[in-house]
């Protein structure tokens, strides 16, 4: 699904761009079967240009992202970027049973009530659940997906990307682009070349929790099959622990996003943890215990979060049993976060590689990279896969 398909349609090697609270993503593939994964190279956000998703400086970040493809030699003229979540809308709602053509006219009407933003000014778009032609004639109603946007949001892209020298194909939303990167790792052992290109994300009677933690909010997607039964923004976010740590220790942002990484646990550490992660004797201040201790109530609130959103889709559609829950984005590299919520929500929690989904042995980076920053590349491989491919 994408806002502006009518633009023209997806050309071989549009990059996936993403423009990050605090970093410009980039991903670069090469058709295949599996994509072959060019480059995957990122730049810092230059300072004060973006607010609550949406770029506020469009030439400074044009002129950041314009000298990352130069630096890397990446000459391709066609992305695909996305909607910032804090802009996006998606439900999945019921409408009359009609073609499909029919329905491009009723769709605003029905999507009137469900979006938070005069219909007038949103770039709308939908995705059929259900096929009218298969259902028994004497059901009514189908189930559709719509999608909504912000025209501002959306001419902002266009605008960052055609000022790099970019011509937008499409504008994706980061739930679709999470769960395109991740096809490998929802189908898991039923992976093959044809379920990578198919429809559903998960076995039919499997369902996934996806958990993609932002720099600047966490996107929870609940999906069963080929359809999303439930999409959430919540506010915790990745620096809101380097935020905490910030607080705790009175130290720049810059440095306690260093003590994040290299000292945090979401688990308490234990004593030989302790003494290999605590070897710089200038920052015993920073002991994983200590470290902790300071992010356990932001743990606790993220925890909480993914909890009452799972109530409020049991509340909403009845109750779901869950058989994975997936971590993606920056956020989930803490050391020790999926055993967290996993011994606090009693399920299978693993974080994601997008890795799976794409051939890596060609790639302008080795394999520890891809490894150690996989999780903040779930996005960006995902527009960049709908960039070389048809889904």
């Amino acid at each position: 699904m994408s806002f502006i398909q009518r633009l023209l349609n997806p050309k071989p090697q549009a990059i996936g761009v993403e423009f990050g609270t605090s970093a410009i993503k980039v991903v670069a593939l090469k058709p295949g079967a599996p994509p072959i994964l060019e480059h995957a190279v990122m730049t810092p956000m230059p300072a004060g240009s973006i607010r609550d998703g949406v770029v506020t400086e469009p030439q400074k970040v044009a002129e950041a992202l314009r000298a990352l493809l130069q630096q890397h030699g990446i000459t391709a003229k066609h992305a695909v970027t996305a909607i910032p979540n804090q802009q996006a809308v998606t439900r999945n709602i019921m409408v009359p049973k009609l073609p499909k053509k029919e329905l491009a006219t009723a769709i605003p009407f029905e999507a009137e009530r469900y979006i938070p933003y005069p219909i007038d000014d949103v770039s709308l778009d939908f995705d059929l659940l259900d096929d009218p032609a298969t259902l028994p004639e004497d059901v009514e109603q189908m189930e559709v997906v719509i999608a909504a946007a912000p025209n501002e949001a959306v001419n902002r892209q266009m605008e960052v990307l055609r000022l790099a020298g970019l011509t937008p194909v499409v504008i994706d939303l980061k739930t679709f682009a999470t769960l395109r990167a991740l096809r490998g790792n929802l189908l898991g052992e039923h992976l093959t070349r044809n379920t990578l290109t198919g429809s559903n994300y998960t076995e039919s009677n499997e369902v996934a929790l996806v958990v993609e933690i932002g720099a600047s909010n966490t996107l929870i997607t609940l999906v069963r099959g080929d359809r999303i039964l439930m999409t959430r923004n919540i506010n915790v976010s990745a620096d809101d622990f380097t935020t905490t740590l910030q607080q705790a220790f009175d130290l720049d942002f810059a440095a306690a996003e260093e003590v994040k990484l290299g000292y945090a646990m979401a688990t308490t550490p234990t004593e030989d943890e302790e003494q290999l992660l605590n070897f710089d004797k200038n920052r015993e201040q920073y002991s994983p215990a200590r470290v902790f201790e300071v992010i356990r109530p932001t743990l606790g609130e993220l925890v909480t979060e993914i909890r009452r959103s799972l109530e409020f889709y049991r509340v909403q559609a009845g109750d779901v049993n869950v058989d994975r829950i997936f971590l993606a984005g920056g956020g989930a590299k803490m050391r020790g976060l999926a055993s967290a919520i996993s011994e606090a929500l009693g399920y299978k929690v693993e974080v994601a590689s997008p890795w799976l989904t794409v051939q890596t042995d060609q790639a302008s980076v080795d394999a520890g990279y891809l490894q150690a920053y996989g999780p903040e590349f779930t996005v960006p491989l995902g527009l960049a896969l709908r960039g070389v491919t048809n889904g």
